[in-house]
């Protein structure tokens, strides 16, 4: 883990409060201080295996001159010592630290079997004891090292992989204003800006070539080896890089949106946030510690109190070693960065690591329409006076006075009402904003708009809830929406909105595999019945999976419901879904979506056809964290017994020096099937 300080900040003081409660810390002055800490402990690890390997070759090969010879006997209790506490000095390091803490870690099992075998030997050496194990703790210290070492280097560069993305972000581009090349930090892009992108660089944001051509490299986000060529006109996507070529952009979004921040986002949440699902790892881990630690002593009194007095110690120490279940901290660090690449290149933001394994066990997956069941292209198609008579001379002035209202609101409704009057009527909004001015102006929720004009005309726009709240009782339901404009507080004319909503493409395939997958998924509208019934037939689900005529505070009681249910999904755009994204177990939003809205939510989607890879994603991700336990476990209950000496009887037993090497082999084991091309449920397909 790496974490970036203020130069003002009293580092050594953090240092220290980390190695107290069991840690190691370190202070980086850039890559070569790294390098440096990477090479001494690389000199460390050489010292140890060449040591050992002469202390092994005499005691296996030489035992009589061990005996026979002072100076080779002296020359072995040296480098015994040194490797036991200068080289494995990092595992009693650790084991004090985490002892202080009252944590029971790894490195304690490490520390009790070598040090077990080196103070026996120890004591053999001046009373001059036959057998002596002076190789067995050295062998295993230095077996260890190296499996740390290799295991430190395979993880760099597979479990860093979501923080190797960051070394292709752009740190500084060149864009236009105000007639001149500025060149600032990618933070202070923002939509419409035009950027120059040159040869070698990454696009920092999705925009659009509007000058020149080039060939993009899109292998970051996609795989694609082939750079593909792009022109005037063309979309590009942030994190490609251009390979040849020179184009000017325009940006579709501010930087915050994009795919690099979303990166910076993940990164963060990576190393700072912990699952239930790496909880109980951690705490099985340290009961786990204590369980094996009873075991080797007891197999220990067993087999002395039995009169095998050699092979109680080989049961002690071998016990303890082999039991030594390292990569069990591997098991949810691999799979998660796993899922992590996989969301990255296909550029949905997870800010949450973890939404991974929630997702998988959710039960419940609720979908808001506007915006993400139906696409935010809302048209109206109908736009009727619901009176017998009124006066066809004050039409126009109702059209330019809701016109101006549903100007300042950013609601897919109130677009698609702007455009139907400004196209249908010929009604330009600069003009009608000069005749009527509004001295109050509030969008609900939910709801709609009410705003107030020239102290004389009041204006309500929404849904039938709006009307209700302000006293308007309308009738009538054959209608999606309503504007209302009363005149003097007294003349009430009423119009009701008919409109067309399109579902965006891919939903009928989320619900099918959503199905498949026997969850349960329903859909939040603040639209009427008749409109949640037009829904219903569109998708072709259950009448009782649609909540209509829901404002804010009912999306949140109906979460809370369901919740007592199981995990919960929620997926949305708007800013009355804020809210919701607080209270459920994952919140799913859109780049297009309102600022607090993808604030407040784990995932951030392009759009909603990429809700399915998440899903697919996520199962890979969980199956990955149970397949993970499953081999670390698996393979400590199958030898533990065989260390103990249950076989004993048949010949089977495991050496303790080998028994550290079965202990690598598990780690390497682990780190090979999540860091391969090895797949479980990953991928488009």
């Amino acid at each position: 883990m790496f974490i970036k300080l203020k130069k003002y900040i009293d580092t050594q003081k953090i240092i220290d409060e980390i190695k107290n409660i069991g840690y190691d810390a370190k202070l980086e002055q850039g890559y070569g201080h790294g390098d440096r800490e990477s090479k001494i402990e690389l000199i460390n690890v050489i010292v140890a295996s060449v040591l050992s390997l002469f202390i092994f070759i005499v005691s296996m090969f030489f035992h009589n001159l061990l005996h026979s010879n002072d100076f080779i006997r002296g020359l072995v209790l040296f480098f015994s010592t040194f490797v036991q506490f200068v080289n494995g000095f990092k595992f009693y390091r650790n084991t004090f630290y985490s002892l202080k803490s009252g944590i029971l870690n790894m490195d304690l099992l490490i520390v009790v079997s070598t040090t077990t075998a080196y103070f026996y030997s120890l004591y053999g050496y001046f009373y001059g004891f036959h057998d002596l194990y002076f190789e067995t703790s050295a062998v295993i210290i230095a077996v260890v090292l190296i499996g740390k070492y290799i295991e430190g280097r395979y993880k760099k560069s597979g479990y860093g992989s979501i923080l190797n993305l960051l070394i292709y972000k752009p740190q500084k581009v060149s864009l236009y204003r105000e007639d001149s090349l500025l060149t600032v930090d990618v933070d202070e892009i923002r939509e419409g800006d035009v950027i120059e992108i040159l040869k070698g660089q990454s696009v920092p944001v999705d925009g659009q070539i509007i000058e020149g051509q080039g060939m993009f490299d899109f292998n970051l986000l996609f795989g694609e080896n082939e750079p593909v060529k792009l022109g005037t006109g063309q979309e590009v996507l942030a994190g490609s890089i251009l390979v040849d070529g020179n184009v000017k952009m325009k940006a579709y979004n501010d930087y915050r949106s994009s795919f690099w921040k979303g990166i910076e986002s993940s990164v963060y949440g990576l190393y700072t946030k912990t699952s239930n699902y790496q909880k109980f790892i951690d705490k099985v881990s340290g009961n786990f510690v204590v369980i094996v630690i009873i075991l080797a002593i007891l197999s220990f009194f067993y087999w002395y109190l039995s009169g095998n007095k050699s092979f109680a110690l080989n049961a002690l120490i071998s016990t303890l070693i082999i039991a030594c279940p390292c990569a069990i901290g591997l098991a949810s660090p691999l799979a998660i960065n796993k899922g992590m690449i996989e969301a990255a290149k296909r550029q949905i933001i997870v800010k949450d690591p973890y939404v991974f394994e929630k997702i998988s066990k959710s039960k419940n997956f609720v979908f808001d329409k506007t915006g993400t069941i139906t696409n935010r292209n809302v048209k109206v198609k109908d736009f009727r006076v619901l009176a017998n008579e009124y006066d066809d001379s004050i039409f126009n002035t109702l059209l330019k006075l809701i016109l101006v209202a549903v100007s300042k609101s950013k609601h897919p409704l109130s677009l698609g009402i702007k455009e139907y009057i400004t196209e249908n009527y010929g009604i330009n909004l600069y003009t009608a904003m000069k005749e009527y001015t509004a001295e109050y102006y509030n969008e609900i929720t939910s709801r709609g708009i009410v705003a107030r004009f020239n102290n004389k005309y009041s204006v309500f726009i929404g849904n039938h809830s709006l009307l209700e709240e302000n006293g308007l009782n309308i009738d009538i339901q054959d209608f999606e929406a309503f504007a209302v404009v009363i005149e003097d507080n007294k003349n009430i004319i009423t119009i009701g909105i008919r409109i067309v909503e399109e579902l965006n493409p891919g939903v009928n395939d989320i619900f099918e595999s959503l199905r498949s997958r026997n969850k349960e998924f329903f859909v939040l509208t603040g639209a009427n019945q008749k409109s949640a019934m037009n829904l219903i037939e569109q998708l072709k689900i259950d009448p009782q999976r649609i909540f209509y005529s829901v404002d804010a505070v009912n999306k949140v009681k109906i979460m809370e419901n369901l919740k007592k249910n199981g995990l919960t999904v929620f997926v949305g755009d708007g800013i009355n879904d804020s809210l919701v994204m607080n209270v459920v177990d994952v919140g799913v939003s859109f780049e297009y979506g309102s600022d607090i809205t993808q604030n407040s939510a784990s995932v951030t989607l392009k759009n909603i056809s990429q809700f399915n890879e998440l899903i697919k994603i996520s199962d890979g991700v969980f199956k990955k964290l149970k397949f993970n336990l499953f081999w670390v476990f698996g393979y400590n209950v199958l030898l533990v017994p065989v260390a103990m000496g249950f076989f004993y009887s048949l010949g089977i037993t495991v050496n303790p020096m080998l028994a550290a090497v079965a202990m690598i082999l598990s780690d390497f084991s682990l780190l090979f099937f999540n860091l391969s091309n090895i797949k479980l449920s990953f991928g488009k397909g």
